[in-house]
């Protein structure tokens, strides 16, 4: 095969869990080109990432600029089709293990006739997968469980990986310097979530932080998701970031503001534990390989674990993260750390 098209068009973790697929396919044909198509919301995951030969991104119309219109979306995306229509793809694989038919679609627009992805019913998916095709319970699993309708090699998983810039990673550890000085251990503290369950309250977070400070030469940077993070009109959680700093007092903690889901790969690259909610963040400081505490909400952890780097999870029956004390997530950081 000389050219290969993976089409992803969910957001950030689950693009996080097709990077073992990414690499099991350059892996399984060197010499082809790896072609990527996904959202603009999911797009700073793949940056950098070496097993990739090109990507597309296309914005949905919800996402669009301030001054651009739904037609100036649209019309971009056009774009984009004529140019993967020139390509010629051996196959395409929807990276998704459910059913998606926006990603046949798109698929079809692209002209591929080898299309590969969760069987749906509709006519088009040359290869379709049921559910007894896909390997595992976890995401990355059954991804990964496409590889085999274009080769028979025994490829392992690999680990999910995101690739900072030696520039990101330099710009980073001077921002934490000035935050944060004569600390050798640094802690990550992540408090946004999309779902309210998988929440912890602000008191909980500052008591957690002064035993996570108790130690003198170990600090904590506090991240949060900005202003239309998890959604268009999401204020975001700059005042509960801002409430959690005061509550702390002291100069072993610090805030640490990001604007992009890049900034926020090099804020956690300085971390060496991190304690957050199930969700992207998650699974971008899984792909850091960082030691991990989660909470986890209702989330499957069967599916939605972190799938590389040393991890607890904390999860009650109820599902409510708010039902979790702060001793048991103090155990779970101190078996870890």
């Amino acid at each position: 095969m000389k050219n290969i098209l993976i089409i992803r068009r969910d957001n950030i973790g689950d693009l996080v869990c097709t990077t073992p697929l990414i690499e099991g396919v350059k892996k399984a044909y060197p010499m082809a080109n790896v072609y990527l198509l996904i959202n603009s919301v999911s797009q700073d995951v793949i940056k950098n990432n070496p097993y990739i030969y090109r990507t597309y991104v296309y914005r949905k119309a919800k996402h669009r600029a301030k001054n651009q219109t739904a037609l100036g979306v649209y019309l971009e995306r056009a774009a984009i089709f004529l140019k993967l229509r020139s390509i010629h793809f051996d196959a395409v694989i929807l990276a998704n293990p459910t059913p998606c038919k926006y990603s046949l679609r798109m698929a079809k627009m692209a002209g591929v006739k080898n299309i590969i992805g969760a069987a749906s019913g509709i006519k088009g998916i040359t290869s379709a997968y049921t559910e007894a095709d896909f390997s595992g319970k976890h995401q990355v699993e059954k991804t990964f469980s496409y590889l085999k309708s274009i080769s028979h090699e025994n490829i392992s998983i690999p680990d999910v990986n995101v690739f900072p810039t030696n520039e990101e990673i330099l710009t980073a550890k001077h921002k934490r310097e000035k935050l944060l000085t004569n600390c050798d251990y640094i802690f990550g503290v992540h408090i946004s979530s999309r779902s309210p369950k998988r929440r912890w309250s602000v008191e909980n977070y500052a008591e957690i932080i002064r035993r996570m400070t108790a130690e003198n030469r170990c600090g904590v940077l506090i991240f949060w998701s900005p202003q239309g993070t998890l959604s268009p009109d999401d204020i975001g959680d700059l005042a509960r970031a801002q409430q959690l700093k005061a509550l702390c007092e002291s100069d072993r903690v610090a805030l640490y503001p990001t604007g992009s889901v890049r900034e926020l790969i090099g804020g956690f690259e300085q971390c060496s534990t991190i304690l957050c909610s199930d969700g992207g963040q998650m699974h971008l400081a899984s792909a850091l390989h960082k030691k991990l505490v989660v909470f986890f909400g209702d989330t499957d952890k069967e599916a939605w674990h972190p799938w590389s780097g040393e991890y607890r999870i904390l999860q009650t029956p109820t599902g409510e993260c708010m039902d979790i004390t702060i001793d048991e997530a103090w155990q779970s950081l101190s078996e870890i750390k």
